[in-house]
């Protein structure tokens, strides 16, 4: 069975919604799941959810909203935790036991500085045969997407916070 690259990106809501769902099929199927959150630092209903599940992992690997490049002390926290996040990635990504990687938000902590284009793509080409990889974010990097087989882009047509309606549990977490 050969390895799989799934991007999902784009402005609308529902990047992290569906690499979830992919994580989810893959455990219905038996293996076992893994999905690194760059940017949360709490999870939201469905990383609830899925840690429910025997084989599911869900590690929150971000410290939240990332800081103006000014703000150099924050910066440095942001930037850590992205490389402490990025090596728990490769370690599933290596790892046999581990059918399905989710890498959610890695496009925005790339496009903070934190991870280049170049080892994510290295790992990427190095995946054991049989896994699945999920990438989400915003603003995914040619690079990536010319790698990838499947590419969705999510468009946003009409959003809520748009019009002043705030993040509701259930809905948007």
């Amino acid at each position: 069975m050969r390895s799989r690259i799934f991007i999902v990106t784009g402005e609308g809501k529902g990047k992290t919604t569906s690499a979830f769902g992919m994580a989810l099929r893959s455990l219905g199927h038996g293996r076992r799941a893994a999905v690194i959150q760059f940017v949360k630092r709490e999870s939201g209903g469905e990383a609830e959810a899925l840690r429910r599940i025997p084989g599911a992992e869900v590690l929150c690997c971000g410290l939240g909203f990332l800081p103006r490049r000014e703000d150099a002390v924050r910066r440095e926290a942001h930037l850590k935790a992205a490389h402490d996040g990025w090596r728990l990635a490769q370690e599933r990504l290596t790892d046999p036991a581990v059918g399905t990687v989710v890498l959610d938000e890695i496009f925005h902590i790339m496009r903070f500085g934190a991870l280049d284009e170049a080892s994510v793509g290295a790992a990427l080409r190095a995946l054991p045969e049989g896994k699945i990889v999920v990438l989400t974010g915003r603003c995914a990097p040619e690079s990536l997407i010319a790698l990838a087989d499947t590419v969705s882009r999510i468009e946003c047509v009409k959003h809520a916070f748009r019009q002043g309606i705030r993040a509701q549990e259930c809905a948007e977490f």
